[in-house]
């Protein structure tokens, strides 16, 4: 079990759990199904979102911060272009799943399973490296001024879709993303966001694993 140090892990546990979600439907994909093959489709827009906005957050506002407080110039680097490697494997995964959504068979649903296994490589040499080298450095500045800014900054930033975005956190995540999650966004208002803003993911999208 990952220790959550920040929000940043809890993040991608909720990527590495739609990445499987996604392996386990495609592999039980029943040939022809417009319906589920739609439910799917739903899923993956904002599963790829949910990446795309977290990666933008990152290079646009934390590591920004982290640079000023002296974080490894050539380590954000390599993981500036880790991300642009991502998202050259995102943008094949979900034009590959726009052909899986408009012609739902078999074969495109197995064409769709590798391309996201594909992404999902890049995704996990992406995640260890930024976990391994980069975490312990955000987790000891955490409470620094610059990550105070800059959590305000991503708040404003997304402050529409606030309670999809914890609703996803939430869903099946396991007892420590929760604790952790419940330390960045006190219960009461975590409560609120996944009841009335979160409800859209909860129905929509959420059902779609059920």
């Amino acid at each position: 079990m990952t220790e959550h140090l920040t929000m940043n892990t809890v993040i991608h546990a909720a990527i590495r759990r739609d990445v499987a979600r996604f392996d386990a439907a495609l592999a039980a994909f029943p040939d022809g199904s417009h319906q589920r093959a739609e439910e799917l489709a739903r899923a993956w827009k904002n599963f790829a979102s949910q990446i795309h906005h977290h990666h933008e957050d990152e290079e646009t506002i934390f590591w920004p911060a982290f640079r000023a407080l002296g974080a490894d110039e050539s380590l954000v680097t390599d993981l500036d272009g880790e991300h642009e490697r991502m998202q050259g494997a995102l943008t094949v995964a979900d034009s590959v799943m726009q052909e899986f959504r408009t012609a739902p068979t078999a074969s495109n649903a197995e064409a769709a399973r590798a391309a996201i296994a594909a992404l999902s490589t890049v995704l996990t040499e992406h995640f260890t490296h930024e976990e391994r080298d980069l975490e312990p450095f955000a987790a000891a500045h955490r409470e620094t001024p610059e990550i105070k800014q800059a959590q305000v900054a991503v708040r404003k930033t997304h402050k529409g879709v606030a309670g999809t975005f914890a609703a996803w956190l939430l869903d099946g995540a396991d007892d420590d993303a929760k604790a952790r999650l419940r330390k960045e966004i006190p219960p009461p208002v975590l409560f609120v966001l996944t009841r009335i803003p979160g409800r859209h993911y909860n129905r929509d999208i959420a059902s779609v694993w059920r």
